[in-house]
């Protein structure tokens, strides 16, 4: 399993060597931000998404606390760069929310802040729909609002928001 996560990590450009695999420079890890050349040869964007989605899967069944991290940490980094792409991906914010709560110890308020974020994009999504739904004739619209219904059904649970009572737990957030 450490071996795929590695090999993971390194086919989106990210561990390749000691110093970046340990938390080094904060320039070798986000070097495609910075370098335009750098940043036209990482792999597609969907790639890096699906990419990222692997890793957490890698860092849920790890058992071992290095392996977990890197794989958590690595997620966040390939995260970090498709953000600095496009910020208006709302999958892109719940998944930064679950790759923080993977990592040991949990970092539960960046992961909170990343759930919020999405859910309030989620809250916008709904709105635009449901103001939309007179003019769906072939009921597209009504079959996305029921996929960002359940979306926010999702992220209310990571949060520890529970409908019967509207509250708000921060020791019930769940991990991804």
């Amino acid at each position: 399993m450490k071996v795929g996560c590695e090999a993971m990590s390194s086919l989106v450009g990210l561990g390749k060597d000691e110093e970046t695999r340990a938390g080094g420079k904060a320039e070798a890890q986000a070097n495609e931000l910075v370098e335009v050349d750098a940043a036209s040869s990482l792999p597609g964007y969907e790639f890096r998404c699906q990419t990222v989605k692997i890793l957490l899967e890698c860092a849920s069944l790890m058992e071992d606390f290095e392996t977990k991290n890197q794989c958590a940490e690595s997620g966040i980094q390939v995260l970090g760069s498709l953000m600095a792409e496009n910020d208006e991906v709302i999958e892109v914010w719940y998944l930064l929310g679950c790759a923080f709560m993977a990592c040991l110890p949990p970092n539960k308020d960046s992961a909170k802040y990343y759930w919020e974020n999405a859910m309030s994009m989620l809250s916008k999504v709904k709105g635009e729909l449901e103001s939309t739904l007179d003019d769906d004739e072939d009921g597209y619209k009504e079959n996305e609002l029921e996929a960002v219904e359940s979306q926010i059904i999702e992220v209310r649970k990571k949060l520890g928001i529970h409908d019967d009572d509207g509250g708000d737990d921060d020791d019930g957030m769940d991990d991804c």
